[in-house]
């Protein structure tokens, strides 16, 4: 494997950029966290990303002043991914995430209390099955760990995750939009 990333090293690098949503659980119910990333792609197989990453799904926490309180996560995140299989249509990755970032509570009226600095660790298996020439389906699984957690926030971040979803290859799409326009 180390091989074949250092292969792929030596290759031009074209950008890379992806929207997604993982799925996960907190303390034992459905959560989702959302992901902006940009970065390199190196021969086709090994990406070098940065990524923002937000938890989407709303958990109230009741406070000392009675007040109601979301439940927030935010954190960035440097992505690693190397394709290890890629036959025909079907490519399987495996995607990893290192963030840091925060955690703690935030009443309506942006009042914060609870912060404390995050960081977690995230591997994961993907499979991306392209169905026409610029539109795919994947899906992933993986687990998201807490390394360093927020001891003043009483839910569990500590969870496997998955992933399902339709890809739009863009650079499929610029690359031939560009070969029509220069013609």
């Amino acid at each position: 494997m180390f091989d074949s990333i250092r292969e792929s090293l030596t290759h031009k690098p074209s950008l890379y950029a992806d929207y997604n949503t993982r799925n996960s659980f907190i303390s034992n119910y459905r959560a989702q966290v959302r992901g902006v990333m940009g970065g390199v792609t190196f021969n086709k197989n090994f990406t070098l990303a940065i990524s923002y990453n937000w938890l989407t799904t709303e958990f109230n926490h009741i406070t000392q002043k009675k007040d109601t309180a979301a439940l927030k996560m935010r954190y960035v995140a440097p992505f690693v991914s190397f394709s290890f299989l890629e036959n025909k249509n079907l490519q399987l990755t495996v995607p990893v995430y290192l963030g840091f970032g925060q955690t703690f509570y935030q009443t309506l009226d942006k009042q914060k209390s609870n912060t404390h600095f995050i960081l977690t660790y995230e591997p994961s298996m993907k499979a991306t099955y392209r169905v026409l020439k610029y539109i795919g389906i994947s899906a992933g699984v993986g687990f998201r760990l807490l390394i360093i957690g927020n001891k003043f926030v009483e839910e569990n971040f500590n969870s496997p995750t998955y992933t399902v979803g339709i890809n739009l290859f863009m650079g499929d799409i610029y690359k031939d939009v560009k070969k029509r326009l220069v013609k």
